[in-house]
């Protein structure tokens, strides 16, 4: 196999990197909630043996969870992951010290624990793009087809920086497309020019983002790429991923595609309704202030109702209505304008949600008993944190579907932070 200077030297010093400044920022979390806790006795149980084993064990964890690798293309997996394996070691480190029978708060361990969380992943992310843009992480890509699929792949790669990934280019058998721009990337060539890729342009990796590749094509891409790139990714259409929410397991060689019920699953939607509501009333107390202030202000300068009222087909088409604060569009005051700008005007939705008419996260609410769903709508969902276009309808029916059977609490705890992210950049 190929491999250039950056994978055989500069990769591993920066996940040796990596793992120094973490054990830095793993102690100093501990050291913080120390300090401020005010405990004499605390850190002469921090003996040699102990603090090895809190090292190792994070190591071990973050290890094992790939987290030296350099996999997660983006910042959200990074997190996803990083939280995952802190909780793990906090579970270990309570284990080990009871079983030592130390006497450490658990208040402390939990606490630095969570301290260490936003600071790992603050410092993972801006470690990337200096990495990046040093030239020291960057990983030359092509994608094999320049379809639909390859440009929206290409399209979200240039949208995340922390993948640290260069598209060079597609290569496609269009001659229709030969030295057309896609998502602002040439296309280099066809198929058959890969071979000739790998040194113009040192390419490590290949996207393969043929939707109707047939199985002898898949097998000559294989042979065409075999011992030349450091991983190849099979990118199914996006009809394929919205149909099933799958994982692929091995079994004795034979690989099988399972497919979950998402929140056609009783259980999962069990589990959604207490974080529905429990969400809803943590944010009506968040939110009350703004609220109140609002419902001021539009009082003030409007008169009338502060509320707007539309009537929203829900869940197995029941009709419900749901609640907005009243702005408009032409001749609006301050207060609207802040309102609609940062979409806060939906905040009296949260009441829907106490009604059970709606959800925190989920499809949005229609007008049109066609496109319903068998869930409640949601406040936010996928499709509004995606930055796709309000005229994509056909995508935004598949990414709503998507959600449907591939919802876990992860989904959306990833969609409600990414809203929060949006709205506080005014997006």
């Amino acid at each position: 196999m190929r491999m250039n200077n950056t994978t055989v030297f500069i990769r591993p010093f920066l996940a040796f990197s990596q793992a120094v400044t973490d054990i830095c920022l793993y102690w100093f979390s501990f050291a913080l909630v120390i300090v401020l806790w005010l405990s004499d006795d605390v850190t002469s149980v921090f003996d040699f043996e102990t603090a090895t084993f809190f090292t190792g064990t994070m190591l071990t964890v973050f290890y094992f969870n790939s987290l030296y690798s350099f996999q997660n293309w983006l910042l959200w997996n990074e997190f996803k992951a990083i939280l995952k394996s802190s909780v793990l070691i906090l579970l270990v480190i309570v284990l080990y010290l009871y079983s030592q029978k130390f006497n450490i708060s658990r208040f402390i361990l939990t606490v630095g624990i969570f301290i260490f969380v936003p600071l790992c992943l603050i410092t993972r992310y801006a470690f990337r793009r200096i990495f990046f843009a040093l030239g020291l992480l960057s990983t030359n890509i092509i994608i094999l087809g320049a379809g639909r699929t390859g440009k929206l792949f290409a399209e979200k790669i240039t949208e995340h920086k922390f993948t640290a990934c260069k598209v060079v280019g597609f290569l496609d058998d269009d001659e229709s497309k030969q030295g057309k721009l896609i998502a602002g990337f040439p296309v280099l060539g066809r198929l058959d020019d890969l071979e000739r890729m790998y040194k113009e342009k040192q390419i490590d990796e290949a996207a393969i983002a043929i939707s109707t590749a047939s199985r002898d094509l898949l097998t000559h891409i294989l042979s065409m790429t075999e011992f030349h790139v450091r991983q190849l990714h099979y990118i199914p259409d996006m009809y394929m991923l919205t149909t099933f929410s799958s994982s692929i397991r091995d079994v004795e060689g034979l690989p099988l595609i399972s497919a979950s019920q998402g929140l056609m699953n009783p259980l999962n939607r069990a589990i959604k309704n207490i974080m529905d509501y429990s969400g809803a009333i943590i944010a009506l107390i968040i939110f009350s202030p703004v609220m109140l202030w609002a419902a001021l202000s539009l009082k003030r300068d409007k008169g009338g109702s502060v509320l707007m009222v539309q009537e929203r087909i829900g869940r197995n088409l029941k009709p419900f209505r749901i609640y907005k604060f009243r702005t408009a569009c032409k001749d609006s005051t301050k207060t609207e304008r802040f309102l609609r700008r940062t979409k806060l005007y939906e905040l009296p939705q949260l009441f829907n949600v106490l009604k059970g008419e709606m959800s925190l996260t989920g499809p949005e609410p229609s007008c049109l008993p066609k496109h319903t769903y068998a869930v409640k709508p949601g406040m936010t969902g996928l499709w509004q944190v995606s930055g796709l276009r309000a005229s994509q309808a056909d995508i935004r029916r598949e990414m709503n579907l998507y959600y449907i059977r591939n919802w876990s609490v992860w989904l959306d705890t990833e969609i409600l932070l990414k809203t929060l992210y949006a709205v506080l950049r005014g997006r």
